[in-house]
């Protein structure tokens, strides 16, 4: 092909895709679904043309990205707070911009190292006749990305760090509930990648639903469990493997032996910290049924103190009127159910906490997550009586304990299941960014986030090596008069 040929072939393609992003509301679905296949092709294009980018290649990548960040963070903590009514920029900086930045720094910093192939051990009859195994990491081709409203950054970047330190392309369709920062990361990613690097598509549910049916070779999704099992259902046709991060109702197990006023204070930050809409928000509280009292009482402590007057700009709003109603209904269907309802509220700004104490009795709010500035509790009379409740539903996403009781805590890891385990601590398991990240069950699939990240959206190729030594000669007809010992042999080693 000419260069000619080549630039016009390029410019062919950026036009394609601002076109279509720029009329995809007047679309039908047929011709959605149509351009969109075209936008997977030219990403398909460029992995064909390079299936295993070098590793310089791929620190360029992640480098643009974490200078897309750098470069244009005011930009985006504005779009952030225009989505959401208000969101803290102080909040969005760290929770969206530094946390993803930590993923770019991490993928830069290990990158190398993930890559070289493992060294396997090799069967003693086989390792005899010189043969060696290894695992080879290889791209998987080109990596779909569906993320949520409720981190519209970091949950879109970070996985997208994973996917191209694998030497994957990557699609990415971010949420329509952040439609302000959705169109800016849409427009940023086409100034700092080329459309057969990385390539966004912004639109509602037709476009999601037409997003989820391509034929990807890895999808990842970052949402809630009823979509989910539509995408499983999508993704069935083409047998696209998944990364699923959903939720579920993570609960914060208080022993006895615990500091009340720290758990207090911890678990208030979690509801506090983006008015709780948080995928690993504690959900629900189990503690022994004396202390309930002292601790809604230290809770409202210390909402007061994260909502003086001095710090009334660091909060941010629920993302939108249908949420706020379906809080609000949880509560109200509550209060009818008899549940006793404890409701907090701010001066200074609308940040609220609301704690409804249940006997069993509070209604809807005991069967969804709750994904708001909302905490259900529990009084419980023994710790067995913890662990039965928490297994009696679906694995979470996360199980938070509070406590110093090392003997209950072993209990709870090896008694119950989540995707991961907190001592003494709410949400910060997220800022490690060499711990795997995902759930079990209802609460997800699969696993991302550092070495993790580089291994899920990587096919991990084995390679077998023989050596001199002909082992098929021994064991293929004719047998020889030896075959005997040698099948003796083997089962032994």
């Amino acid at each position: 092909m000419s260069i000619l040929n080549s630039v016009l072939l390029t410019l062919f393609k950026i036009d394609t895709i601002v076109a279509f992003n720029n009329k995809y509301r007047q679309s039908d679905p047929i011709t959605m679904s149509s351009e969109i296949r075209t936008q997977l092709e030219i990403l398909r294009r460029g992995f064909d043309s390079e299936r295993y980018p070098s590793v310089a290649v791929r620190r360029s990548r992640i480098k643009r990205l974490r200078q897309l960040l750098l470069d244009n963070e005011n930009r985006l903590l504005t779009a952030l707070s225009e989505d959401y009514g208000y969101r803290s920029p102080k909040q969005s900086a760290f929770a969206d911009i530094t946390t993803t930045i930590k993923s770019a720094n991490h993928a830069l910093k290990h990158l190398n190292f993930w890559m070289q192939s493992e060294r396997r051990s090799t069967d003693l009859s086989l390792r005899l006749s010189g043969a060696s195994s290894y695992v080879e990491y290889m791209p998987k081709g080109v990596v779909g990305i569906l993320s949520p409203w409720n981190f519209p950054i970091n949950l879109a970047l970070s996985p997208m760090v994973s996917v191209l330190a694998a030497g994957n392309r990557a699609f990415l369709k971010p949420s329509e509930g952040t439609p302000a920062t959705s169109e800016l990361l849409q427009q940023l990613i086409a100034d700092y990648f080329s459309p057969d690097e990385v390539t966004v598509v912004c639109g509602g549910a037709e476009i999601a639903q037409a997003f989820c049916e391509l034929p990807f070779d890895h999808l990842i999704y970052t949402g809630g469990t009823q979509i989910a099992k539509s995408i499983m259902a999508s993704a069935a046709q083409h047998l696209v493997p998944l990364t699923l991060e959903l939720g579920g109702k993570s609960p914060v197990v208080i022993d006895d032996s615990a500091n009340l006023k720290t758990a207090a204070q911890r678990v208030a930050f979690g509801k506090y910290f983006n008015a709780g809409q948080i995928c690993i928000a504690p959900d629900y509280v189990l503690l022994p049924r004396a202390q309930v009292s002292e601790f809604t009482a230290l809770l409202k402590q210390a909402f007061e103190a994260r909502n003086s007057s001095a710090i009334a700009d660091d909060h941010v709003e629920i993302i939108n009127d249908r949420h706020a109603s379906r809080l609000h209904h949880y509560l109200s269907t509550a209060r009818e159910n008899g549940a006793e309802v404890h409701e907090f509220t701010a001066e200074h700004n609308n940040a609220s906490l609301s704690v409804v104490i249940s006997n069993g009795n509070a209604g809807e709010i005991e069967d969804h997550e709750i994904f708001g500035p909302s905490l259900l509790v529990y009084p419980v009379d023994s710790f067995e009586e913890c662990l039965a409740h928490i297994n009696r539903r679906s694995p979470p996403l996360v199980t938070y304990y509070f406590g110093r009781n090392e003997k209950h805590f072993t209990l709870l890891r090896h008694a119950t299941q989540s995707g991961a385990l907190v001592k003494n601590d709410v949400i910060f398991q997220y800022a490690n960014d060499d711990l795997p990240f995902g759930g079990q069950g209802e609460s997800g699939m699969g696993r991302y986030r550092g070495e993790h990240g580089f291994k899920e959206f990587s096919n991990q190729r084995a390679i077998f090596k023989s050596g001199w030594l002909d082992v098929s000669g021994m064991v293929t007809p004719p047998y020889p008069q030896f075959f005997g010992l040698v099948n003796k042999v083997m089962r032994k080693l």
